[in-house]
């Protein structure tokens, strides 16, 4: 590649560094800085085995407060701690409260038999004062 080549790719690279940065404004995040609506999707879990969650960074994965999350109750249900932090599963409104070690996770062969068919919100009650608090929803389906 020839001197003058190189240097075009390195105009090339630093403009679209600077274009990338000139998106990344403040204001709503869904819009960019040209009007734009973003959609970022979370794809859907598989509908047959384990209904899993993950808790890693002071955050639960697949069960966001943003997205519609309905478990049949014949699901077995699962929650991982994958991070390095204690995290703990508590099933605001009912007497479910369990503490998850790093590397360690929990079972329910079949949801059903711990909840009864509703809409439940969960927190961590060890990271609430995180922004936003740990936690999420869902809702267990007949």
């Amino acid at each position: 590649m020839t001197r003058r080549g190189a240097l075009a790719r390195i105009v090339v690279v630093v403009a679209m560094l600077g274009a990338l940065a000139a998106c990344g404004g403040e204001g709503d995040p869904s819009i960019d800085d040209h009007g734009v609506t973003l959609r970022v999707e979370t794809p859907a879990q598989p509908t047959t085995g384990p209904f899993v969650v993950v808790a890693v960074d002071n955050h639960f994965h697949d069960i966001h407060y943003s997205e519609r999350n309905l478990i049949g109750e014949d699901r077995p249900f699962e929650v991982k701690n994958e991070g390095r932090n204690l995290h703990n599963f508590t099933v605001v409104g009912t007497d479910i409260s369990i503490d998850i070690r790093p590397g360690h996770e929990f079972i329910w062969p079949r949801l059903g038999d711990v909840l009864k068919p509703g809409n439940y919100r969960v927190v961590c009650k060890y990271h609430t004062y995180v922004n936003p608090p740990m936690g999420g929803h869902f809702t267990v389906t007949p």
